[in-house]
């Protein structure tokens, strides 16, 4: 006599575990951007006469071309990642009152509570992949960062580009150029 097993029962809809899932992978993709962006590199140290300096061979200056044709580190903009727009400071004025745009504060998170766009996000907010989803037709995406790091917001629109936004441009000056010009600040 064979047993019968009995089936498994089906569900209709959504796994309940998708949403806290992606919730929590954007949320890490967003804390591995933030830190991307927000790493420096090592002061450069310029030895003394009574150091001992080591020349420089082909196998430095070959290691060195290799790891600048990998791409860039720290955090810097990507010379093989898609070009970025730039926009100045009247134009996304214009579409910060028009609400044609999101702006996207891709400085590290103490900067961002110290004064940001009225209205922007950081990356790390749980509502970012929702916000985005939800812009209106001829809406942009505007990434900015700081002048202490004057690539941030380039890097920023770019790492939206080549998640599969179209329309990511760069502030020009950052946070800090849009302050000083008067526009509207909030903590």
């Amino acid at each position: 006599m064979a047993t019968q097993a009995n089936p498994e029962p089906t569900r209709d809809g959504p796994r309940p575990w998708l949403m806290p899932a992606l919730i929590g992978g954007l949320v890490t993709l967003a804390a591995i951007i933030a830190v991307v962006l927000t790493i420096r590199p090592a002061p450069v140290q310029v030895p003394t006469t009574t150091q001992a300096v080591t020349p420089i061979t082909e196998a430095h200056t070959t290691a060195g071309a290799a790891t600048a044709e990998a791409g860039v580190t720290h955090g810097g903009l990507n010379p093989t990642g898609p070009a970025v727009e730039q926009i100045g400071l009247a134009t996304a004025k214009a579409r910060f009152d028009a609400g044609t745009a999101i702006f996207i504060d891709v400085r590290a998170g103490s900067e961002y509570t110290s004064g940001h766009i009225p209205g922007a996000l950081t990356i790390t907010t749980n509502e970012l992949e929702s916000k985005l989803k939800s812009l209106p037709d001829g809406a942009v995406i505007i990434a900015y960062g700081s002048t202490e790091r004057p690539d941030s917001g380039q890097r920023g629109a770019q790492i939206f580009m080549e998640l599969g936004y179209p329309k990511v441009i760069a502030l020009e000056g950052g946070f800090q150029a849009w302050r000083d010009a008067g526009h509207p600040v909030e903590p």
